[in-house]
């Protein structure tokens, strides 16, 4: 996330982002500063989802019962931050 001064009005963008520390990022951190103006992408801004230790869980057994019978995954993932969160699941896995 930055924070731009325009013509002296407080402007905050921020992609998506989480408070939850996952694999590959630490948690977003709160601004010490109050915006004016607050723009931030929120493809998952209401979603509530089970416990990560939990998705990983489920994650990694449908791939390892898949690939145990001979089958083979294919994984759909975003470019940036969810395909190296999967990579990474997976060799520790």
């Amino acid at each position: 996330m930055f924070m731009a001064d325009i013509a002296g009005v407080q402007v905050l963008y921020t992609g998506d982002y989480s408070r939850e520390e996952d694999c590959h990022l630490c948690a977003a951190e709160i601004p010490q500063f109050s915006p004016d103006i607050c723009i931030i992408e929120s493809t998952y801004g209401v979603q509530l989802h089970q416990p990560r230790n939990v998705r990983e869980k489920r994650f990694t057994y449908v791939i390892h019962s898949t690939i145990s019978q001979g089958g083979r995954v294919l994984i759909l993932a975003f470019a940036l931050g969810r395909a190296q969160e999967l990579i990474l699941i997976l060799d520790e896995y």
